[in-house]
C-alpha cells in the first residue's frame, strides 16, 4: 500500500470518527468566504453613491477584521489537530515498529493534511458560494435597498484571497504536526494512550478557598461594571478581575466539584462514581482551555445580543434626529479656529434672495431661526460621562416656527416665564434638567427675572445632525432677546415632496454658502439632510451588524470545537475504560448516559458562567446606552439564543453521538 493509498483510507476513517473537525474546517472556511464576499453582492443592488462608498467601506472594513478571524481560525485548526495527533499516536509508533522511516511517516501526515485541507476548501466554498446569494438580502434590507433581480455572484477574489489563508493555516499545521510526531520517541508513541495526565487538582480546603476567591473576584468586576466605578481608569481593573476570577473558577471547579459530589446517596447512584472523576480528571488538566472557552463564549454572547441591539438603537436615535429634510446652520469661525464665534444676527432667507438663490425652488417650506448667544445666563450642564452642553437661546416665535414645521404642538409662555429644551431624551440628561427645573432656575434677560418649571422641559430635535444632540436652547420671549449677540443661524426646510431631485437641488444651491454680517463676521453654511441622516444610519446598522455577527458566529464556533475535540479526545482515550463497565454488567443505557452526562457538564459549565458574565455586560451596555435613549435587546437576545441553540448545541448533539458510537465500536470489537 503506498503513502498515499493509506493517507486517503486515514482520511476516510476521520471522516467516520471526527466528523466534528470537518464539519468546523468546512463552517469555518463558508463564513471566511460569505462575509468577505460582501463587496461583491453590490453588483446586484440600485445603490446611492453614500451607499456605495459605505459597502467599500464595509468590505475594507470587513477584509481587515478577517485578519483576526483568521488568526482564531488558524489557532482552532492547529489546536484541534493536536488532538488528532494525540490520538493516533499508538497508529504512528506502529508504523515505525513495522519498519516504516519517520520521513515516510511525515510523509503520510503531509498527505493527509493535503487531503483534509483540499475536501474542507470545496465543501465550505460550494456552502458559502451558495449562503453568500442569500446574503445580498440581508445586506439589501440594512441598507434599505431593493434587488432589481437575482444575479449569481461568484467572488473570485475572495475565493483565492480563502484559499491563501486557510492553505497558510494548514501549513502551520502540518509543521507542528510533524514536529511533535518527529521529536516522540517510539515508546512515548506506543505507549502514549496509556500515560495518565498529571492531577493537578488543589485539596479540598484550598479548593474551596481559591472557589472563594473566585466568586470574590467576579462579583467586585460585576459591582465596578453595573456601579458607578465604571471608566477608563478602572475598566482594565474590571477586565483583569474577571478574567481572574474565571480561571480561578474552573482551576477549584474539579475538586470543589468532588467535595460537593461525596453524599453517598449521589456519588454511588449508578455511574456517577465514574463520572465524577472523569470530569475531575479532565477539568484538572483543561481548566485554561475552559477558562478560555468561556470568556469566548461570554463575547460571543454579548456580540449577538447587545451588538444588534446597539445598531438598531443607534439607527433609531439617527432616524430621529433628522425632523426636517434638510438644514442649513450657519456660524462664524474665530481666528484661532474655535466654532460658533458671536456675531450681528442675519437672516438667512434674505442673504439667500440677495445672493439670487431660490430656496423655493426645492423647499415647500422654509423658516429662519437665530440661535443668540445665552453665555451666563444658566449654569453649563455636564453628564456623568463628562458631555457638556452648549448653550443657547431662541425666541418663542422661532422656537415654534420650527415645532410647526415638524407638525408639533405650539409652545406657550408666560411673560415671566422661559422653556427649557433638550434634543437628547436619555434617562441621565432628563433626571439632570429635572433636578434643575425643580429649582426654579432663574435667570435675568431683558431687565426681567424669568423662570421655569418641569413642566416647560421639552425634548425636540431642532437640526439634521449624524452625531448626538446636546444643545441646550432656552426658549424665551421675543422681546428679551433683542440687541443680543448671535451664535448661530439655522435654516429649517422641507421638500414639497420627498425625492433625489429636490436633495440634489438643495444640496447644489446651499453647498458652500457664505455670507457677512453686518459687524463683518465670515459665516460659512453646513447642510445636512434626512436621506444623508438615514444613509448614515442603514450604513452604521449594517457595519455593527455585519461585524457583531462575524464575531459572534467565530467565537461560537471555535468554542464549541474545542470543547468537542477535547471530549472526543477523552472518549477515544477512555474507550477501554467504558469496555471494562460494560464487562462488569453496565448495559448501553447506562454507559451512553454517563457518556451524556460527563459531555453535558462539560459543555454546560462554561455556558453557564459566561451567561452570568453576559447578564452583567450586556445590562452595563444598557446603561452606557441610556445616553442615545436606550437599547431594547429582547429580539437580538433571541436571535442570540438561536445561534446558541443551532451551534452550540448542535456540536453538543454531534459530539455525543460521535462518542457514543466510538465508544460502542470500541467494546464490540472486543466482545468479537
Amino acid at each position: 500500500m503506498t503513502s498515499a493509498e493509506l493517507a486517503l483510507r486515514n482520511v476516510r476513517k476521520s471522516f467516520r470518527d471526527y466528523a466534528v473537525y470537518f464539519m468546523t474546517l468546512t463552517f469555518g472556511i463558508c463564513i471566511f468566504y460569505v462575509f468577505n464576499s460582501i463587496g461583491s453582492q453590490q453588483a446586484v443592488m440600485d445603490l446611492s453613491s453614500s451607499q456605495a462608498s459605505t459597502m467599500k467601506m464595509l468590505d475594507r472594513l470587513i477584509g481587515d477584521f478577517s485578519l483576526f478571524i483568521s488568526v482564531i481560525l488558524c489557532f482552532l485548526i492547529i489546536y484541534a489537530n493536536g488532538f488528532l495527533v494525540k490520538r493516533r499516536k499508538k497508529e504512528f509508533g506502529l508504523y515505525l515498529t513495522l519498519g516504516m522511516e519517520r520521513r515516510q511517516v511525515s510523509r503520510i501526515l503531509v498527505l493527509e493534511t493535503v487531503f483534509m485541507g483540499l475536501i474542507s476548501l470545496a465543501a465550505g466554498l460550494l456552502l458559502g458560494i451558495a449562503l453568500s446569494q442569500g446574503m445580498s438580502l440581508v445586506t439589501a434590507a440594512l441598507l434599505g435597498v431593493k434587488i432589481d433581480a437575482f444575479r449569481f455572484v461568484f467572488a473570485f477574489g475572495t475565493v483565492a484571497k480563502t484559499i491563501v489563508y486557510f492553505s497558510a493555516a494548514f501549513a502551520l499545521t502540518l509543521f507542528f504536526n510533524v514536529l511533535k510526531v518527529g521529536r516522540q520517541q517510539l515508546i512515548d508513541l506506543i505507549y502514549a494512550g496509556r500515560r495518565n495526565e498529571t492531577n493537578r487538582a488543589p485539596r479540598p480546603f484550598l479548593a474551596a478557598l481559591i472557589f472563594t476567591l473566585a466568586v470574590f473576584c467576579l462579583a467586585a468586576s460585576y459591582f465596578m461594571l453595573l456601579g458607578d466605578l465604571l471608566g477608563g481608569a478602572s475598566l482594565n481593573i474590571i477586565i483583569a478581575l474577571g478574567a481572574a476570577g474565571t480561571f480561578l473558577f474552573f482551576f477549584a471547579l474539579s475538586g470543589f466539584l468532588m467535595q460537593a459530589a461525596r453524599r453517598k446517596s449521589l456519588y454511588l447512584k449508578n455511574l456517577n462514581m465514574f463520572v465524577l472523576r472523569q470530569l475531575s480528571s479532565k477539568i484538572n488538566t483543561a481548566y485554561v482551555s475552559m477558562t478560555i472557552v468561556c470568556l469566548m463564549l461570554f463575547i460571543s454572547i454579548c456580540t449577538l445580543s447587545s451588538g444588534l441591539g446597539i445598531a438598531r438603537a443607534v439607527a433609531a436615535e439617527l432616524r430621529f434626529s433628522a425632523p426636517y429634510d434638510a438644514t442649513l446652520v450657519m456660524s462664524a469661525t474665530g481666528e484661532s479656529g474655535e466654532d460658533y464665534v458671536n456675531h450681528a444676527p442675519v437672516d438667512i432667507l434674505a442673504a439667500a434672495r440677495d445672493k439670487g438663490v431660490d430656496v423655493s425652488s426645492f423647499a415647500g417650506v422654509s423658516k429662519a431661526a437665530v440661535f443668540y448667544d445665552a453665555e451666563g445666563l444658566v449654569p453649563p450642564f455636564t453628564g456623568r460621562n463628562g458631555e457638556k452642553t452648549l448653550l443657547y437661546l431662541l425666541s418663542l416665535s422661532d422656537y415654534n416656527a420650527a415645532l410647526a414645521m415638524q407638525g408639533l404642538p405650539l409652545l406657550s409662555l408666560g411673560a415671566n416665564e422661559y422653556a427649557v429644551n433638550f434634543g437628547a431624551t436619555n434617562a441621565d440628561w432628563s433626571k439632570i434638567l429635572t433636578q434643575y427645573a425643580d429649582t426654579g432656575g432663574s435667570l435675568t434677560l431683558g431687565g426681567r427675572e424669568l423662570r421655569t418649571n418641569a413642566a416647560l422641559l421639552r425634548h425636540h430635535v431642532l437640526e439634521v445632525r449624524t452625531h448626538l444632540n446636546l444643545d441646550m436652547i432656552l426658549v424665551v420671549p421675543d422681546d428679551t432677546v433683542s440687541g443680543r449677540q448671535a451664535k448661530k443661524e439655522v435654516l429649517f426646510i422641507n421638500y414639497p415632496q420627498s425625492g433625489l431631485e429636490y436633495e440634489q437641488l438643495c444640496l447644489g444651491a446651499l453647498s458652500g454658502f457664505t455670507v457677512t454680517t453686518a459687524d463683518g463676521a465670515e459665516l460659512s453654511g453646513s447642510v445636512e439632510t434626512r436621506i444623508q441622516v438615514n444613509d448614515y444610519a442603514a450604513n452604521s446598522t449594517a457595519t455593527i451588524a455585519y461585524l457583531a455577527i462575524y464575531m459572534g458566529v467565530v467565537f461560537l464556533v471555535a468554542s464549541a470545537t474545542v470543547l468537542a475535540i477535547g471530549q472526543l479526545s477523552e472518549a477515544s482515550d477512555n474507550c477501554h475504560r467504558y469496555s471494562l463497565l460494560h464487562k462488569l454488567g453496565a448495559d448501553d443505557k447506562m454507559l451512553n448516559g454517563a457518556l451524556f452526562t460527563q459531555i453535558l457538564i462539560y459543555f454546560g459549565a462554561p455556558l453557564l458562567l459566561a451567561l452570568v458574565h453576559s447578564v452583567a455586560g450586556i445590562s452595563a451596555a444598557g446603561k452606557i446606552m441610556t445616553r442615545i435613549g436606550g437599547m431594547n435587546i429582547l429580539g437580538t437576545s433571541i436571535l442570540a439564543a438561536l445561534f446558541i441553540i443551532l451551534i452550540y448545541g448542535g456540536y453538543f448533539l454531534a459530539t455525543y453521538w460521535s462518542g457514543r458510537n466510538m465508544i460502542k465500536t470500541a467494546y464490540d470489537s472486543r466482545r468479537r
